[in-house]
Protein backbone atom coordinates (compact mmCIF):
# COMPACT_ATOMS: atom_id res chain seq x y z
CA UNK A 1 0.00 0.00 0.00
CA UNK A 2 1.56 3.31 -1.15
CA UNK A 3 -0.05 5.46 1.59
CA UNK A 4 -2.84 5.21 4.10
CA UNK A 5 -6.22 7.52 3.99
CA UNK A 6 -7.55 8.16 7.30
CA UNK A 7 -10.86 9.91 7.98
CA UNK A 8 -11.80 11.88 11.01
CA UNK A 9 -14.90 11.70 13.14
CA UNK A 10 -15.51 15.09 13.77
CA UNK A 11 -16.90 15.32 17.21
CA UNK A 12 -17.38 19.09 17.42
CA UNK A 13 -20.09 18.59 15.09
CA UNK A 14 -21.56 15.23 14.90
CA UNK A 15 -23.80 14.04 17.42
CA UNK A 16 -22.50 10.86 19.18
CA UNK A 17 -24.59 8.63 17.21
CA UNK A 18 -23.43 11.02 14.01
CA UNK A 19 -20.39 10.19 14.83
CA UNK A 20 -20.19 6.11 15.40
CA UNK A 21 -22.59 6.29 12.03
CA UNK A 22 -19.69 8.09 10.19
CA UNK A 23 -17.09 5.88 11.40
CA UNK A 24 -19.23 2.74 10.62
CA UNK A 25 -19.78 4.19 7.02
CA UNK A 26 -15.89 4.80 6.66
CA UNK A 27 -15.18 1.40 7.23
CA UNK A 28 -17.39 0.09 4.62
CA UNK A 29 -16.41 2.09 2.05
CA UNK A 30 -12.72 1.65 2.35
CA UNK A 31 -10.79 3.70 4.31
CA UNK A 32 -7.12 2.16 6.74
CA UNK A 33 -8.16 4.22 10.04
CA UNK A 34 -10.23 5.94 11.63
CA UNK A 35 -9.18 9.29 13.86
CA UNK A 36 -11.25 11.22 16.73
CA UNK A 37 -10.82 14.90 18.27
CA UNK A 38 -10.43 14.97 21.99
CA UNK A 39 -11.70 18.55 23.02
CA UNK A 40 -13.50 20.28 25.56
CA UNK A 41 -14.52 23.13 24.10
CA UNK A 42 -15.74 23.04 20.26
CA UNK A 43 -13.77 24.50 17.67
CA UNK A 44 -15.56 27.53 16.13
CA UNK A 45 -18.86 26.76 14.34
CA UNK A 46 -18.61 23.70 16.48
CA UNK A 47 -22.11 22.36 17.08
CA UNK A 48 -21.71 19.78 19.55
CA UNK A 49 -19.12 18.52 21.72
CA UNK A 50 -19.02 14.62 22.36
CA UNK A 51 -16.20 13.03 24.81
CA UNK A 52 -13.69 11.44 22.21
CA UNK A 53 -12.73 8.41 23.97
CA UNK A 54 -16.28 7.11 24.77
CA UNK A 55 -17.11 7.68 20.62
CA UNK A 56 -13.81 5.92 20.15
CA UNK A 57 -14.69 2.73 22.22
CA UNK A 58 -17.96 2.25 20.75
CA UNK A 59 -16.40 2.83 17.30
CA UNK A 60 -14.23 -0.17 17.74
CA UNK A 61 -17.08 -2.45 18.88
CA UNK A 62 -19.43 -1.20 16.10
CA UNK A 63 -16.41 -1.59 13.66
CA UNK A 64 -14.30 -5.14 12.51
CA UNK A 65 -11.06 -4.24 11.29
CA UNK A 66 -10.10 -0.88 11.20
CA UNK A 67 -7.84 1.12 13.76
CA UNK A 68 -9.03 4.30 15.77
CA UNK A 69 -6.44 7.03 16.85
CA UNK A 70 -6.93 10.16 18.80
CA UNK A 71 -6.22 13.39 16.91
CA UNK A 72 -5.12 14.55 19.25
CA UNK A 73 -5.19 14.20 22.84
CA UNK A 74 -3.19 16.94 24.78
CA UNK A 75 -1.74 14.51 28.41
CA UNK A 76 -0.37 17.61 30.14
CA UNK A 77 -3.36 19.54 31.33
CA UNK A 78 -6.75 18.70 31.33
CA UNK A 79 -5.70 15.13 31.85
CA UNK A 80 -2.92 13.71 33.94
CA UNK A 81 -0.75 11.35 31.90
CA UNK A 82 -1.18 8.23 33.91
CA UNK A 83 -5.14 8.60 33.22
CA UNK A 84 -4.27 8.88 29.33
CA UNK A 85 -1.71 5.57 29.71
CA UNK A 86 -4.49 4.12 31.70
CA UNK A 87 -7.27 4.61 29.47
CA UNK A 88 -5.70 3.84 26.44
CA UNK A 89 -3.73 0.72 27.83
CA UNK A 90 -7.36 -0.61 28.84
CA UNK A 91 -8.38 0.11 24.93
CA UNK A 92 -5.35 -1.48 23.76
CA UNK A 93 -6.22 -4.45 25.32
CA UNK A 94 -9.60 -4.98 24.07
CA UNK A 95 -8.80 -4.36 20.39
CA UNK A 96 -5.04 -5.60 19.87
CA UNK A 97 -3.76 -3.65 17.39
CA UNK A 98 -6.66 -0.94 16.38
CA UNK A 99 -5.75 1.71 19.13
CA UNK A 100 -3.27 4.78 18.92
CA UNK A 101 -2.64 7.88 20.60
CA UNK A 102 -1.99 10.97 19.19
CA UNK A 103 -0.95 13.49 21.60
CA UNK A 104 0.51 17.28 21.44
CA UNK A 105 0.22 19.90 23.34
CA UNK A 106 -3.16 21.26 23.67
CA UNK A 107 -4.98 24.31 22.75
CA UNK A 108 -6.41 27.30 25.28
CA UNK A 109 -9.86 27.03 25.08
CA UNK A 110 -9.70 23.02 25.76
CA UNK A 111 -7.16 23.48 28.43
CA UNK A 112 -8.15 26.70 30.18
CA UNK A 113 -11.62 25.36 30.80
CA UNK A 114 -10.40 22.86 33.38
CA UNK A 115 -6.82 24.45 34.48
CA UNK A 116 -5.79 27.91 36.18
CA UNK A 117 -3.07 30.34 36.05
CA UNK A 118 -1.81 31.74 32.66
CA UNK A 119 -1.66 29.67 29.44
CA UNK A 120 2.38 28.12 29.48
CA UNK A 121 4.42 29.14 26.78
CA UNK A 122 5.00 26.96 23.72
CA UNK A 123 8.42 25.68 25.17
CA UNK A 124 6.76 25.14 28.18
CA UNK A 125 4.33 22.95 27.11
CA UNK A 126 7.09 20.96 25.26
CA UNK A 127 8.70 20.71 28.68
CA UNK A 128 5.03 18.69 29.86
CA UNK A 129 4.47 17.03 26.98
CA UNK A 130 8.45 15.12 27.16
CA UNK A 131 7.42 14.69 30.73
CA UNK A 132 4.38 13.54 29.86
CA UNK A 133 5.00 11.05 27.49
CA UNK A 134 8.58 9.71 29.53
CA UNK A 135 5.24 8.82 32.15
CA UNK A 136 3.32 6.92 29.63
CA UNK A 137 5.92 4.96 28.23
CA UNK A 138 7.13 3.80 31.45
CA UNK A 139 4.16 2.73 33.07
CA UNK A 140 3.33 0.66 29.63
CA UNK A 141 6.56 -1.02 29.69
CA UNK A 142 6.63 -1.62 33.81
CA UNK A 143 5.45 -4.45 35.24
CA UNK A 144 6.41 -3.05 38.66
CA UNK A 145 4.92 0.00 40.67
CA UNK A 146 6.87 3.22 39.44
CA UNK A 147 7.21 6.81 41.10
CA UNK A 148 8.59 9.43 39.52
CA UNK A 149 9.24 13.13 40.80
CA UNK A 150 9.53 15.34 37.88
CA UNK A 151 9.10 18.92 37.22
CA UNK A 152 5.09 19.13 36.34
CA UNK A 153 4.02 15.49 37.33
CA UNK A 154 4.54 13.10 40.10
CA UNK A 155 3.59 9.37 40.41
CA UNK A 156 3.71 7.44 44.03
CA UNK A 157 4.01 3.51 43.10
CA UNK A 158 1.63 3.38 39.75
CA UNK A 159 1.22 0.64 38.31
CA UNK A 160 -1.03 -0.61 34.99
CA UNK A 161 -2.01 -4.05 35.21
CA UNK A 162 -4.40 -4.47 32.57
CA UNK A 163 -2.23 -3.81 29.24
CA UNK A 164 -1.74 -4.84 25.85
CA UNK A 165 0.73 -7.73 24.59
CA UNK A 166 1.96 -4.18 22.45
CA UNK A 167 2.35 -1.13 23.56
CA UNK A 168 0.18 1.20 21.94
CA UNK A 169 1.39 3.58 19.37
CA UNK A 170 1.89 7.07 19.88
CA UNK A 171 1.48 9.64 16.95
CA UNK A 172 3.04 13.04 18.35
CA UNK A 173 1.77 16.09 16.86
CA UNK A 174 4.51 18.46 15.20
CA UNK A 175 4.14 21.80 13.59
CA UNK A 176 8.10 22.66 14.59
CA UNK A 177 11.10 21.31 14.23
CA UNK A 178 11.23 20.69 18.28
CA UNK A 179 7.92 18.85 18.29
CA UNK A 180 9.03 16.71 15.76
CA UNK A 181 12.53 15.91 17.24
CA UNK A 182 10.73 14.75 20.31
CA UNK A 183 8.30 12.64 18.14
CA UNK A 184 11.34 10.75 16.93
CA UNK A 185 12.79 10.30 20.54
CA UNK A 186 9.79 9.52 22.53
CA UNK A 187 6.53 8.75 20.04
CA UNK A 188 5.85 6.17 17.46
CA UNK A 189 5.08 8.48 14.60
CA UNK A 190 4.20 11.85 13.82
CA UNK A 191 0.99 13.60 12.99
CA UNK A 192 1.17 17.39 11.41
CA UNK A 193 -0.74 20.14 9.78
CA UNK A 194 2.69 21.19 8.15
CA UNK A 195 1.56 21.98 3.96
CA UNK A 196 4.58 23.80 2.73
CA UNK A 197 6.73 21.21 0.77
CA UNK A 198 10.33 22.67 1.23
CA UNK A 199 9.98 23.19 5.14
CA UNK A 200 8.74 19.59 5.71
CA UNK A 201 11.38 18.30 3.11
CA UNK A 202 13.91 20.56 4.73
CA UNK A 203 13.09 21.13 8.00
CA UNK A 204 10.11 19.15 9.69
CA UNK A 205 10.92 15.62 8.92
CA UNK A 206 14.79 16.06 9.13
CA UNK A 207 14.14 16.58 12.68
CA UNK A 208 11.80 13.29 13.55
CA UNK A 209 14.70 11.64 11.53
CA UNK A 210 17.57 12.85 13.81
CA UNK A 211 15.57 12.38 17.28
CA UNK A 212 14.74 8.92 15.76
CA UNK A 213 18.37 7.83 15.28
CA UNK A 214 19.64 10.06 18.38
CA UNK A 215 17.67 7.50 20.35
CA UNK A 216 18.72 4.36 18.66
CA UNK A 217 15.44 4.16 16.77
CA UNK A 218 15.15 3.54 12.20
CA UNK A 219 13.05 6.20 11.17
CA UNK A 220 12.13 4.66 8.48
CA UNK A 221 9.61 2.81 10.82
CA UNK A 222 7.86 5.94 11.67
CA UNK A 223 4.73 7.24 9.85
CA UNK A 224 4.33 10.90 8.64
CA UNK A 225 0.88 11.78 9.13
CA UNK A 226 -0.51 14.62 6.99
CA UNK A 227 -3.43 15.88 8.44
CA UNK A 228 -5.89 18.16 6.28
CA UNK A 229 -9.72 19.33 6.12
CA UNK A 230 -11.84 19.58 3.24
CA UNK A 231 -15.73 20.31 2.57
CA UNK A 232 -17.14 18.09 -0.19
CA UNK A 233 -19.36 20.33 -2.89
CA UNK A 234 -20.46 18.58 -6.06
CA UNK A 235 -22.81 21.06 -6.70
CA UNK A 236 -20.63 24.43 -6.18
CA UNK A 237 -22.95 26.39 -3.73
CA UNK A 238 -19.96 27.34 -1.52
CA UNK A 239 -17.95 30.42 -1.87
CA UNK A 240 -14.41 29.99 -0.83
CA UNK A 241 -14.56 33.44 0.80
CA UNK A 242 -17.26 32.06 3.18
CA UNK A 243 -15.13 29.68 4.94
CA UNK A 244 -13.67 30.34 8.07
CA UNK A 245 -9.75 28.58 7.96
CA UNK A 246 -8.96 27.37 11.31
CA UNK A 247 -6.79 24.81 12.02
CA UNK A 248 -6.59 25.44 15.68
CA UNK A 249 -5.04 27.96 17.95
CA UNK A 250 -1.92 27.34 16.71
CA UNK A 251 1.34 29.52 18.12
CA UNK A 252 5.09 29.28 17.83
CA UNK A 253 8.14 30.61 15.25
CA UNK A 254 7.35 27.85 12.94
CA UNK A 255 3.65 28.38 11.83
CA UNK A 256 4.24 31.44 9.49
CA UNK A 257 6.80 28.95 7.55
CA UNK A 258 5.01 25.32 7.96
CA UNK A 259 2.09 26.63 5.35
CA UNK A 260 2.12 27.54 1.89
CA UNK A 261 -1.89 27.22 1.18
CA UNK A 262 -5.04 27.10 3.59
CA UNK A 263 -5.65 24.57 5.72
CA UNK A 264 -9.53 23.89 4.25
CA UNK A 265 -10.09 23.07 0.23
CA UNK A 266 -12.99 22.84 -1.08
CA UNK A 267 -13.27 19.45 -3.54
CA UNK A 268 -16.01 19.49 -6.14
CA UNK A 269 -15.13 16.30 -8.17
CA UNK A 270 -13.60 13.01 -6.77
CA UNK A 271 -10.57 14.04 -9.08
CA UNK A 272 -10.17 17.43 -6.53
CA UNK A 273 -9.95 14.92 -3.71
CA UNK A 274 -7.16 12.64 -6.11
CA UNK A 275 -4.96 15.72 -7.21
CA UNK A 276 -4.61 17.02 -3.16
CA UNK A 277 -4.22 13.10 -2.10
CA UNK A 278 -1.15 13.36 -4.98
CA UNK A 279 0.47 16.76 -3.71
CA UNK A 280 0.20 15.41 -0.23
CA UNK A 281 2.12 11.69 -1.11
CA UNK A 282 5.06 14.03 -2.92
CA UNK A 283 5.62 15.64 -0.15
CA UNK A 284 6.67 12.73 1.89
CA UNK A 285 3.83 11.85 3.93
CA UNK A 286 2.79 8.20 3.65
CA UNK A 287 -1.00 8.27 5.80
CA UNK A 288 -3.25 11.37 5.91
CA UNK A 289 -5.93 12.00 8.40
CA UNK A 290 -8.42 13.72 5.87
CA UNK A 291 -11.67 16.12 8.05
CA UNK A 292 -14.87 16.78 6.50
CA UNK A 293 -15.43 20.53 7.75
CA UNK A 294 -18.72 21.80 7.11
CA UNK A 295 -18.64 23.25 10.13
CA UNK A 296 -16.29 25.82 8.98
CA UNK A 297 -19.02 27.10 6.61
CA UNK A 298 -20.01 30.33 8.29
CA UNK A 299 -22.26 31.80 6.16
CA UNK A 300 -24.32 31.14 2.89
CA UNK A 301 -25.75 27.72 1.13
CA UNK A 302 -24.11 24.46 2.04
CA UNK A 303 -23.51 21.47 0.18
CA UNK A 304 -26.78 19.14 -0.11
CA UNK A 305 -25.48 16.20 0.85
CA UNK A 306 -25.42 14.89 4.16
CA UNK A 307 -22.52 13.50 5.90
CA UNK A 308 -23.17 9.83 4.87
CA UNK A 309 -24.11 10.94 1.57
CA UNK A 310 -21.13 12.58 0.98
CA UNK A 311 -18.75 9.80 1.97
CA UNK A 312 -19.69 7.81 -1.23
CA UNK A 313 -17.43 10.22 -3.45
CA UNK A 314 -14.46 8.03 -1.82
CA UNK A 315 -15.66 4.63 -3.31
CA UNK A 316 -14.06 6.65 -6.67
CA UNK A 317 -11.04 8.37 -4.88
CA UNK A 318 -9.81 5.34 -2.57
CA UNK A 319 -8.87 3.05 -5.23
CA UNK A 320 -7.02 5.56 -7.57
CA UNK A 321 -4.54 6.79 -4.63
CA UNK A 322 -2.93 3.62 -2.99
Amino acid sequence: MGIKIGYFAITDDWTPTGCLQQAVEAERIGFDTLWVEDHLIAMPGGTQCNFAWTVMSSALQATKRVPFYTGVTAPIMRYHPAIVAQAFATLGAMYPGRVGLGVGTGEPPNEMAVYGGKWPSNNTRLEMLEEALTIMNRLWMSDSPISFAGKYYTLNNAVLLTRPKEKVPVYVSAIGPRAADLAGRLGDHLITLANNPQYVRDELFPALEAGARGSGRDPKTMERVGHFAYIYDPDQVVPYENLQQDAGTIQGSAVSKAFSSEFISIFHTAEDFIRKIEEMKRMGYDHLAIADQNMAIKKGPRPSLDRVASLKVWADVLPHVR
